[in-house]
């Protein structure tokens, strides 16, 4: 009992096989083009972020948040002092 239609369908798969095969050089091109790609979209999407922060930065304006900090850790520590010397009393009023 033969089988032709077999035969043919094996054959045809071959064909189809044979032109979707893509030589090993071919296929490390497209892989380094591929990686190349994806590298030049980071590097994009990293200048962005540069930028975006560099435009940030510059529009801070240092010295006055300095001497805002300044003035706030002095505030901080003049309420930690008028706090401990009204725990001290309390601690002594209640003794």
């Amino acid at each position: 009992m033969r089988r032709p239609g077999l035969k043919n369908r094996a054959l045809a798969a071959q064909i189809r096989r044979e032109a979707y095969e893509v030589p090993p050089d071919v296929r490390a091109a497209r892989s380094a083009a591929r990686a190349q790609f994806d590298l030049g979209r980071l590097k994009v999407a990293a200048d962005e972020r540069v930028e975006a922060a560099r435009a940030k930065l510059e529009s801070i304006d240092l010295f006055s948040l300095r001497q805002e900090l300044e003035d706030a850790i002095a505030a901080q520590s003049e309420i930690d002092g008028k706090l401990a010397d009204l725990q001290g009393e309390n601690v002594l009023m209640a003794g």
